[in-house]
């Protein structure tokens, strides 16, 4: 609905600085767990537009946010890289976090570092067809796979708040282990090849996937 109003709002007011939102993370992927309590929504801002300084982005989309139809302005918390929308009868949030766009047709743009607000390059496309390749080779397995090992994490994390284990990071061992051949129909197998993969290698060994680009 978030993005319905953008987009609408963006049709009455072409000038708009925020340029599209798009579905992101696990959920946008199809590896999102059942128990799932935030929705991370990439909102493409107008590089030549947004403010030069991005510790200041967070405020400058949650007033642009604001402008929506039926949107209340107290459900909106900008964070200082993003901004939180809450919704307090689902108590769902949705995490919108501002890519810098220049026009790139395959939706490439910067987003802002949470930890050092450095600029990195990314697609949200590419990342759902990343994924979307794994499962294709591997209907339903990949994407339960995947979701078993996110399972496992959480309850680590829920145990301790020490525990660090990226959702991302999970994916890409995934992927990698995947297209070394792992057999991702035997659960029980394919969930220790990926625990033995971490035990052997102590998450040192360089992955490099060629999708999108040459290997180095």
């Amino acid at each position: 609905r978030l993005r319905d109003r953008l987009d609408t709002y963006i049709a009455e007011h072409p000038d708009f600085t925020l340029k599209k939102m798009r579905l992101s993370g696990s959920l946008a992927k199809g590896t999102a767990l059942r128990s799932l309590n935030d929705i991370d929504v990439a909102c493409y801002i107008s590089v030549k537009d947004a403010p030069s300084d991005t510790r200041t982005l967070g405020t400058y989309l949650a007033e642009r946010l604001r402008r929506l139809p039926n949107i209340n302005p107290d459900q909106i918390k900008p964070q200082t890289y993003s901004v939180t929308v809450s919704y307090s009868g689902s108590g769902l949030d949705v995490d919108v976090v501002p890519i810098l766009y220049d026009g790139d047709p395959n939706w490439y743009g910067d987003l802002v570092s949470q930890k050092d607000g450095s600029l990195l390059r990314t697609s949200i496309t590419r990342h759902v067809q990343f994924t979307q390749k794994r499962k294709s080779a591997s209907p339903t397995h990949f994407a339960q796979v995947v979701r078993l090992a996110k399972f496992w994490a959480k309850r680590k994390k829920d145990e301790s708040e020490d525990f660090r284990f990226k959702s991302f990071m999970i994916e890409l061992i995934m992927a990698h282990l995947a297209d070394r051949g792992l057999d991702m129909s035997d659960y029980p197998t394919a969930l220790r090849g990926f625990f033995d993969y971490i035990a052997q290698t102590g998450l040192t060994e360089k992955i490099v996937f060629a999708d999108f680009y040459q290997r180095g």
